[in-house]
């Protein structure tokens, strides 16, 4: 079990939870004002995203999904998040 008792895994969790709630609205607040969301190295075909375009790509994404769960195999294992959708493919 992980202890959250330093300041950045509490910041951490509050992040991840609000992603896994499947609701922006609980993530919005944790994002700065001047939020930029960007991919490195930069890439032509992912634009740089406002706090606003971050909220309503991610709006879009949410949408689709029932169930959001994380699965930790190994402990080698880097985390992976895995977001269930309720379309088909």
């Amino acid at each position: 079990m992980v202890d959250f008792d330093t300041p950045l895994l509490k910041a951490a969790k509050k992040l991840c939870d609000a992603y896994i709630s499947l609701d922006m609205n609980n993530v919005e607040p944790l994002m700065s004002k001047n939020y930029q969301y960007e991919v490195l190295p930069e890439c032509t075909d992912f634009p740089k995203l406002t706090k606003e375009g971050h909220i309503q790509a991610w709006e879009g994404i949410l949408s689709s999904v029932n169930k959001a769960e994380v699965c930790i195999r190994h402990w080698r294992t880097v985390f992976k998040p895995r977001l269930i959708s309720t379309t088909p493919r």
